[in-house]
């Protein structure tokens, strides 16, 4: 019987069109005292250790060509703050975080985010997209960055908050992204990265022009 490893290292050079609904894989339960996951997630796994549990707070871009058009992802850009203690602590007061954190306004550079009873965040770094389109996750606080691909993506489950105080168009997919390899830039202490919890963040064209839609989530780092 193959074993975990070679199985998780099998799914990760699997392109990504495999990765269908029909083919979700439930990701392994941690056996050390590492957080875990939720349980409802349908990604794949990975062969990497647990680093950081991250919480984003900021907007997913994206262009109309017409009012009633698609909606086309041009990136995003999010400030992350550490929730790192409060997942080892109790993930369930952080899965709380982002359906709150949506509807409240981005703390000003350097301040913490205080979201309902949890503890107050400190941020530690930032998300945007560079100028190739890569995603990027620059870790400063810890001087770790993670130039990311998308390896597969999962439809946000049913009931997921959708953002603008209920009224918004629903929350993006949850995501598993790896460390672009062959890239100009080289990612630093961060191999993967699953976005989960997601709040908010999808679009729907009613005007021409760009569109920005405040949207959170949890990012899971490892190495």
């Amino acid at each position: 019987m193959p074993s975990l490893r070679s199985i998780c290292v099998g799914l990760l050079m699997t392109p990504l069109h495999q990765f269908s609904s029909a083919t979700r894989i439930i990701v392994e339960p941690s056996t050390s005292r590492n957080p875990t996951l939720p349980h409802d997630v349908v990604l794949p796994g990975i062969d990497l250790n647990f680093r950081y549990a991250l919480i984003g707070r900021g907007t997913q871009n994206y262009t109309c060509a017409t009012a009633c058009g698609p909606a086309v992802p041009v990136g995003a850009v999010a400030t992350l703050f550490d929730a790192t203690a409060l997942a080892r602590l109790s993930p369930s007061m952080l899965h709380t975080i982002p359906p709150l954190a949506v509807d409240q306004p981005i703390p000003a550079a350097g301040e913490a985010f205080q979201v309902g009873t949890a503890p107050p965040l400190m941020p530690i770094g930032r998300h945007y997209f560079d100028a190739a389109g890569v995603p990027v996750f620059e870790l400063s606080g810890v001087n770790k960055v993670l130039y990311a691909t998308r390896a597969a993506n999962v439809s946000a489950p049913e009931g997921s908050n959708p953002g603008a105080g209920g009224r918004g168009h629903g929350a993006v997919d949850w995501l598993l992204l790896v460390a672009k390899q062959n890239y100009v830039a080289e990612s630093v202490g961060l191999g993967a990265a699953y976005r989960v919890v997601t709040a908010g963040g999808k679009a729907v064209c009613d005007r021409e022009g760009a569109q920005q839609v405040d949207y959170a989530a949890e990012y899971w780092f490892y190495a």
